[in-house]
């Protein structure tokens, strides 16, 4: 670490020393973060809030379920020496990515400094494919053969995972692939496809990212015809606000064949750090929405969706701004699902500031400026996420009412304070 700017020693006194130990650690970029943003006025409001490692890593980690928490699949035995080398070093490899993971968020808080988490990858292991003693699939069988990863981004029942599977019970060579494996065959994932934005990254997914590293991708409809993307069509039809023509949902196919164990598992690292890098916390936000209904991606595309001119029927809406590396955005999303179990009667929209969001800016920060988005957008306080609320008029069209969020150097909104702001428009006009 350099040499100290002119406040931190005065800083370093205000410091306990579990946080202290962090600073030698920090990246060119923390460390640069840390002395433009970090003095010793505010570093006692990040300190009330940042946590500990199990408070962090209890707010990471918290879409969980599934084989991944069930004590019978976890009791499994591995079906040969292949499969238990395996899931050992894979294990520790996990464990290993978890406590990463919760040194970045950490390191990232105190910094005041958003950036992709390379640790938040996995939430959760277990066995592939439950088998009998002579690997052939068994559901009641009492081995597992593979290794089956859930991936950050999972929630409930809609889980994406990756699949490290040994492909002889004496040969190093491992299939790496999107999704379980079911009749001896990658079952891929679902990846929301409801707008442009999103078909143009996951065009960029598979050919920028997978496809490049030796990938074979394959992208079909929930009926299985395959899917071909063409960006300069996906682009074509967005200027024309023109509908795209494909499922809001299609799966995703990725796979790699390499050889050794620690090689099976870098792939299945890039494999969910590519897909994360690309769809970061929306990935969450789409699955909460097909659990519950009520939980939205806001584009340009689907802005008209959410803000029409005519009546709603007495819905209230509720955006979320957030972009895809936010720290504090982060540590929002068990609160956004809690919500949208809480309250089915209400819309609610994440905005990824990341995204074209032109209409968004226009109308929304014209509404919260009092009719300058520009002089909003430039003044406003807080920083993402923060929360806005819209509720309808006596004629039912949707008016925009308040909107909460706090500084950087604060905790960003709980899921307590966004409970009171949405009780105290309850009932509303």
């Amino acid at each position: 670490m350099k040499e100290h700017t002119f406040h931190e020693p005065t800083l370093l006194e205000k410091i306990p020393p579990r946080y202290r130990a962090l600073l030698p650690r920090f990246s060119y970029d923390e460390r640069k973060s840390f002395e433009q943003n970090v003095n010793p006025e505010n570093i006692g409001t990040i300190l009330h809030w940042i946590g500990n490692e199990e408070e962090i890593e209890r707010m990471l980690f918290w879409d969980r379920g599934g084989k991944y928490d069930d004590p019978e699949w976890q009791g499994l035995a591995p079906v040969d020496e292949m499969t238990g080398m395996l899931y050992e070093r894979a294990y520790n490899h996990y464990n290993r990515l978890k406590k990463e993971a919760v040194e970045i968020q950490m390191r990232s808080d105190l910094a005041l400094y958003s950036q992709f988490n390379e640790g938040l990858l996995f939430a959760g292991i277990a066995g592939a494919v439950r088998c009998n003693a002579d690997g052939l699939a068994d559901d009641q069988g009492l081995c597992f053969k593979g290794v089956e990863l859930r991936c950050i981004g999972s929630v409930e029942e809609g889980i994406n995972s990756i699949t490290i599977y040994p492909l002889t019970s004496i040969s190093n060579e491992f299939e790496v692939h999107f999704g379980t494996r079911y009749h001896d065959k990658p079952q891929g994932i679902q990846v929301c496809s409801a707008d442009s934005f999103t078909l143009l990254e996951l065009a960029k997914l598979i050919e920028r990212d997978l496809s490049k590293s030796g990938y074979e991708t394959i992208l079909s409809d929930r009926a299985g015809r395959l899917i071909s993307l063409d960006p300069k069509a996906i682009r074509r039809a967005a200027r024309k606000e023109q509908s795209t023509g494909y499922d809001s949902e299609l799966i995703l196919y990725a796979s790699a064949q390499v050889t050794g164990i620690e090689k099976a598992i870098e792939a299945a690292d890039e494999l969910s750090r590519s897909f994360y890098r690309r769809f970061g916390l929306e990935t969450e936000s789409c699955k909460i929405g097909k659990k519950y209904g009520n939980f939205h991606i806001m584009r340009n595309d689907n802005f008209e969706d959410f803000l029409p001119e005519k009546s709603v029927k007495n819905k209230r809406l509720v955006m979320f701004t957030a972009t895809l590396e936010c720290r504090r955005c982060r540590r929002e999303l068990e609160g956004f699902r809690d919500l949208a179990r809480l309250y089915p009667d209400v819309m609610f929209a994440l905005v990824n500031l990341v995204s074209p969001q032109f209409k968004f800016y226009e109308r929304v920060f014209g509404d919260m400026g009092g009719g300058d988005p520009k002089g909003f957008r430039d003044n406003a306080r807080g920083s993402t996420p923060f929360t806005i609320i819209y509720i309808p008029d006596e004629n039912g069209v949707l008016k925009f009412a308040e909107y909460f969020g706090t500084e950087k150097a604060e905790a960003p909104p709980s899921f307590k304070e966004s409970k009171a702001l949405l009780d105290r428009h309850e009932g509303c006009p």
